[in-house]
């Protein structure tokens, strides 16, 4: 199970909070598979998120 990482951990790898982590995996942006209450994620699909740009896209100028 070293490839696997709790939220906690996932959180620390990119940077983001907890609680961040969780909505991305509720988002289905990052994947991650529940053990008992514990969601774990391979720790391949959290580096694939790295370089992702943080918080919400720009509104389009014509809406």
């Amino acid at each position: 199970m070293k490839d696997l990482l709790t939220t906690k951990e996932t959180a620390e790898l990119l940077g983001l909070s907890d609680g961040r982590v969780r909505r991305l995996i509720l988002d289905g942006i990052l994947k991650a598979e529940k053990f008992g209450r514990v969601n774990m994620i391979k720790k391949s699909d959290a580096e694939k998120i790295i370089g992702r740009k943080p918080g919400r896209p720009k509104k389009d100028a014509k809406a």
